[in-house]
């Protein structure tokens, strides 16, 4: 989930009639020295407060832990002195953020709490294998996470596999899959420029391009064991890895002279991301199993918006797989099928009106499901839904 997000979410709301206030901090994410000056401003009638907070470096693990607790502390007192909300929607980032609810519950009971779950804590630090102090400290935060998640009026994930994390929680609130849309919709399905193509794929016949974060919950090794089959078999099926992350290097070194059909690009800013995603035949992302429910790759709907299917290198019950099955918008690769997604993948490159098919499905399986008009839609109605309740309580009571 990026700012953008965040931002297209207010504006959408203020679409849809609701009066919103934003809170943030006065720091960006990835350049913990750059300040934003403006403490409060109007922007798009939306009202955004920043609360200040130290240059604390994110990648370190305990100043990362300590802007949380920074970050929690300072909403916290800023929203109880503000006027009272109907509806306060609360977010993961940073870690743990939903021990607000706590607080929040007690001193604004008559707010309704939403929590926006796009990746879990402290799951996330399991899933990364963590050891000692870090293990032990992270199975007992799971316990103070499952009461302040029953603080919560609306519960809202995105993806059937979180959802089944969240439930085993016993959190009572009401759920809603909500999933984060695209930052680029276009309004038809587009050919892709030819000058980035060739940049990023040569001549090949059929381009796959993985294109966002190579973390520590993603995997390459079935790509490059895919890729090593295809170029036995035809060597213009080509391979491109526009990414950056945790294990970006890793993959780098992995890649040797032999796998000429695995090319590398740079990691594309938002002004040239449209280009870069119509540039592909088939669009990559993956998923390790132990991460399954606890983050959802949201490229995955970027990928539908513009019409291309994906592969995706993942567990067969991960949300994404379940989708790809359900809309049937691209294949499941994993350690069992090589051969056959190899063989499928074949077929595509020598039939350019299937591959046109997939495209067109993808691109009406967005348009329909996940586009941020109908995600938008759905938000308005469970919020507006909750306070209606809420004023039925009253009435009864």
């Amino acid at each position: 989930m990026s700012s953008r997000h965040f931002s297209q979410f207010a504006e959408e709301l203020v679409k849809r009639g609701w009066e919103v206030t934003a809170l943030a901090s006065n720091r960006y994410c990835r350049y913990p020295d750059q300040k934003i000056e403006k403490r409060e401003e109007i922007w798009n009638q939306i009202r955004i407060i920043r609360i200040w907070r130290p240059a604390w470096n994110q990648a370190h693990k305990f100043l990362r832990l300590a802007n949380s607790i920074w970050m929690i502390l300072g909403w916290f007192f800023k929203i109880l002195m503000l006027p009272r909300k109907d509806v306060i929607i609360l977010g993961t980032d940073p870690q743990f953020s939903p021990l607000l609810f706590f607080g929040l519950k007690w001193f604004v009971p008559k707010s309704k709490l939403v929590h926006w779950c796009y990746d879990l804590y402290p799951e996330a630090i399991i899933s990364d294998g963590a050891k000692g102090a870090s293990l032990w400290f992270a199975r007992r935060f799971k316990k103070w996470m499952g009461w302040a998640y029953k603080r919560v009026d609306l519960m809202v994930d995105i993806g059937p596999c979180m959802r089944k994390r969240l439930d085993a929680y016993h959190h009572r609130a009401r759920a809603e899959t909500l999933v984060p849309w695209a930052l680029v919709e276009p309004d038809q399905i587009e050919s892709g420029d030819f000058q980035v193509r060739r940049k990023l794929f040569g001549d090949a016949k059929l381009g796959l391009l993985y294109s966002g974060n190579m973390g520590k919950a993603h995997d390459f090794s079935l790509f490059l064991q895919l890729a090593r089959e295809l170029r036995v078999k035809n060597s213009k099926v080509v391979f491109c890895f526009a990414c950056r992350g945790n294990r970006f290097q890793e993959l780098r070194e992995a890649v040797t002279l032999e796998d000429s059909n695995i090319r590398f690009a740079s990691f594309a800013n938002e002004e040239d991301l449209e280009k870069r995603l119509n540039a592909a035949d088939i669009h990559l992302a993956s998923l390790r199993s132990e991460w399954d429910g606890v983050v959802v790759p949201s490229k995955f709907f970027g990928s539908l918006a513009v019409g291309k299917p994906v592969i995706y290198a993942g567990s067969e019950n991960s949300s994404l797989a379940e989708w790809i099955r359900e809309f049937k918008v691209g294949l499941i690769l994993t350690d069992q099928n090589i051969s056959s997604v190899r063989d499928e993948i074949l077929k595509i490159a020598e039939s350019p009106q299937q591959l046109q098919l997939s495209r067109e499905n993808a691109y009406n399986v967005y348009r329909r499901f996940f586009s941020k008009k109908v995600v938008m839609d759905k938000w308005n109605r469970a919020l507006r839904d909750l306070i209606q309740n809420s004023e039925r309580e009253v009435e009864l009571n």
